[in-house]
């Protein structure tokens, strides 16, 4: 009789994967994920900003566009909002790492 695992070839070593490159991407995951938080601020900034420029001509009679007023105002409380619950969410998943290592 023929042993069946007898045929069974010993199995080979593991070849570890090589990372996909990415184009453009930054060699360090935290140093991008870094950078992309400035930008985000940085972007929140900007809208704060024009808004505030907005209300300022609107104040002093340079435009009397109602509309696109508020819609810079509107534009900025949103994108804050916005990075407030990202920040909100950043530090929960900080707490909570924190929370399993201890």
């Amino acid at each position: 009789m023929v042993d069946p695992l007898s045929s069974i070839a010993a199995p080979r070593p593991i070849t570890p994967i090589a990372p996909i490159a990415v184009p453009g991407a930054p060699a360090d995951p935290v140093e991008g994920f870094a950078a992309l938080l400035k930008d985000a601020m940085g972007q929140v900034q900007k809208t704060q900003e024009a808004a505030a420029t907005a209300t300022t001509d609107f104040a002093t009679g340079k435009t009397s566009d109602v509309a696109g007023t508020m819609i810079a105002v509107e534009r900025a409380n949103i994108t804050l909002q916005l990075m407030l619950q990202i920040r909100t969410e950043l530090l929960q998943a900080y707490q909570e790492i924190q929370r399993m290592q201890a």
